[in-house]
């Protein structure tokens, strides 16, 4: 029994022993084992690494290359190959595997394109990301574009970004995030993206960091970028793909112009360039997608009467037709899934809001034939409030082949700034901009206050300035509306007397008010004639306050902003929201009305009837109802209407001071021929016959009905006569 536990034990003994001698001795007596030579064998076309750890070709000398490098989300990466020498720098007889592609490894960079000074020529600050090599931000450096709301406070006020609004102003774009938001001119190709995401779910052309291949200095100031190009590679190597940006500013020769700025729609172009070669020996079949603009401002949102809204000019033989989607329109076909993808050649397409816009045109032969595939209207961030949501597009290119060692190159203009006729007309986008149905007296109102501001005068003096020469144009008309009122309170007791007579035939009545306008020489209608006249100009100015940007952020009195309400002051502080109203204390509608109310009084005739007080009482409660439209108007639109409440009543007040023309009663006389002779007067003369004739067959079928009563009374009592003989 003790010689089987002694052998037991000896053989445990001997066996740890063995086996703690080939783990150990290795390590305090590493002569004694030598290792045998490794054959390492080529990978990917790359010349094997020597036993000895130096890099190929490099004469025994150690390599500046860092095997290690981290990947773009902090996880080293190591290149195993076989007798490569790990970080403690002994060599391993681990069997190596081969190198596994590696995503782009190039750091993130902004990229500034254009100068905030103004007298540099540029209008627009243009900020580049290497993340997807995209649009980061647009900035306008004209000092008329601030932005609308400074909560903040901020002296001087920050400029406008016609488009990166979707991102604050201190966040920066991070590569490989999971949720990366959508940049101006992001650029998706399927198969890249697909290959990219084989080795991080992250990875695509959106979130990967392109490599900054060189910018390029503005030729008067080197200071200044002018423009940057980027490039990425497939991870096959097969496809390289750059894109290139190049922003025009007003040229030198030309800044000594007055208002330059405000008519050389170049100034507002980014030129975009997208180049796809081909670096392999097979054909390519390929297609990309173009994010349209992304993150255009909302201003003054609570009294927008405009949100963002999809601009799209379609090529129709020569002619460009716009098409129109609202934001609330295109959450609708979202949800319902209906979403209509357009597929006809276009001249512009973009997103547009109050008063700027951001537009891609394409250019040379993308005009000539049909440069997307499709277009597809998408929801970029969804709000709320439906109309509120931040959309844009996606541009499909059509299908197209690169081949072998070739180039494609794809060229598109972008549009960032103000919506205005003269900028906008070089891309033949103008009619993004609608005046409504009086277009044309829009644009002559205001090319009429462009030209009172180009005097020196402010615009809220330019608005009351072009309301006296409109009033001061429509005078003759006053006049004759004032006369015909003064007649219609002389006729009024005459008007009472007839009412009562024929109160209870209307026939008659309305004959009888006939005669009597006919003998006075009056129009009834005449007095609306005004009120039809200034509808247009209403509506014309109307539009043109809501999308003329020179008035936007206009001052005048109190007033910071004529193209919105005035907002004395912000009730929300003491608690005040009152609905459909809000909570800003606008002013001027309220003189508005009242001047409104002042102006009705004075205007019309006492009632003499009950119809005309209860006529009187709703235009009472009109007035009421008027101020709750009023209330959120633009300032501009206010000012127009207290101006002209104002002159009206000063010109009531003068005309009565005015002599009266001298009655001429053969003028009168052959004025009545004359009306009597017109298309009118036979009308009424027609219709005089027909009530004549009526009542002349009424009073024969009254007469002929009491004969025959009596003829039917004589013939009973001669037949029960002959029934008695």
């Amino acid at each position: 029994m003790d010689q089987q536990r002694r052998l037991l034990v000896f053989g445990l003994v001997s066996f740890l022993t063995f086996y703690g001698w080939l783990y150990l001795g290795p390590e305090f007596f590493p002569d004694m084992f030598p290792k045998p030579p490794v054959e390492v064998a080529q990978v990917d076309g790359v010349d094997p690494a020597p036993a000895d750890g130096t890099a190929p070709g490099d004469g025994g000398e150690e390599s500046s290359n860092d095997d290690s490098e981290p990947d773009q989300d902090g996880t080293p990466t190591v290149a195993a190959v076989e007798g490569s020498k790990p970080e403690n720098g002994e060599p391993t007889d681990e069997p190596a595997e081969p190198d596994a592609p590696k995503l782009p490894d190039h750091p993130t960079q902004t990229v500034v394109l254009g100068s905030s000074d103004l007298a540099s020529g540029y209008v627009l600050q243009v900020e580049l990301t290497s993340v997807g090599a995209a649009v980061q931000s647009a900035t306008l450096t004209d000092p008329r574009y601030p932005v609308a709301e400074n909560p903040e406070k901020l002296d001087p006020r920050p400029q406008l970004r016609v488009v990166g609004n979707n991102l604050s102003r201190d966040e920066s774009v991070k590569p490989l995030t999971k949720d990366r938001a959508a940049l101006t001119v992001d650029l998706d190709i399927e198969s890249v993206d697909e290959a990219f995401k084989n080795q991080d779910l992250r990875a695509s052309l959106r979130t990967l960091n392109w490599k900054l291949l060189e910018t390029e200095k503005d030729v008067d100031n080197s200071n200044v970028n002018s423009g940057v190009t980027f490039q990425i590679v497939s991870p096959d190597g097969s496809l390289e793909i750059q894109k290139t940006f190049q922003l025009e500013r007003v040229p030198a020769a030309r800044l000594n112009e007055p208002d330059i700025h405000q008519i050389f729609g170049r100034a507002y172009q980014l030129n975009v360039r997208i180049q796809l070669r081909n670096k392999s020996t097979k054909t390519i079949a390929t297609q990309y997608t173009l994010q349209g603009p992304v993150g255009l401002p909302l201003e003054d949102v609570e009294n927008a009467r405009k949100y963002r809204d999809i601009k799209v000019g379609f090529l129709d033989e020569g002619e460009v037709s716009a098409e129109l989607l609202t934001a609330s329109a295109l959450v609708t076909d979202v949800n319902k899934e209906r979403v209509e993808e357009w597929s006809k050649p276009i001249q512009y397409a973009g997103v547009d809001v109050q008063f700027f816009a951001a537009l891609i045109v394409p250019t040379g032969d993308q005009v000539a034939r049909q440069s997307f595939a499709t277009i597809t209207p998408t929801v970029v961030t969804l709000d709320q409030e439906s109309e509120r949501s931040d959309i844009s597009l996606e541009l499909k290119s059509p299908g197209f082949d690169i081949p072998a060692d070739g180039l494609v190159q794809h060229d598109f203009e972008m549009y960032l700034g103000p919506k205005s006729l003269e900028l906008l007309a070089p891309f033949k986008a103008d009619s993004i901009i609608d005046y409504g149905w009086f277009g044309s007296i829009s644009k002559l109102m205001v090319s009429l206050l462009r030209t009172f501001h180009g005097w020196g005068i402010h615009y809220g003096i330019a608005i009351i300035m072009l309301t006296i020469l409109v009033r001061g144009m429509m005078f003759p008309i006053s006049r004759k509306q004032a006369a015909s009122s003064k007649k219609m309170k002389d006729l009024q007791p005459q008007l009472t007397a007839i009412r009562e007579k024929h109160k209870d035939d209307k026939q008659k009545l309305a004959k009888a008010q006939m005669d009597l306008y006919r003998e006075a020489d009056f129009n009834p209608f005449a007095g609306c004639l005004p009120v039809f006249l200034q509808l247009p100009i209403f509506i014309s100015l109307y539009q043109a306050l809501n999308n003329w940007v020179d008035l936007r952020m206009a001052s005048f009195l109190w007033i910071d902003n004529l193209a919105a309400p005035d907002a004395l002051f912000d009730m929300g502080q003491f608690g005040i929201d009152l609905p459909f109203l809000g909570s800003d204390f606008n002013l001027l509608p309220l003189i508005t009305v009242v001047l409104f109310y002042a102006q009705q009084k004075m205007f019309m005739p006492p009632p003499t009837t009950d119809e005309m007080a209860m006529q009187q009482k709703m235009m009472n409660f009109m007035m009421i109802f008027m101020g709750f439209l009023f209330y959120r108007v633009p300032a501009g639109l206010c000012v127009y209407f207290i101006a002209s409440s104002a002159w009206g009543m000063s010109e009531r007040k003068l005309l009565e001071f005015l002599p009266e023309k001298p009655v001429d009663p053969e003028k009168i006389e052959k004025k009545k021929k004359k009306k009597e002779g017109g298309f009118l007067g036979k009308l009424m003369k027609q219709m005089q016959e027909a009530a004549d004739m009526q009542e002349q067959i009424k009073r024969q079928n009254e007469a002929n009905g009491g004969n025959n009563s009596s003829g039917k009374n004589k013939g009973s009592a001669g037949s029960s006569k002959r029934r008695k003989k």
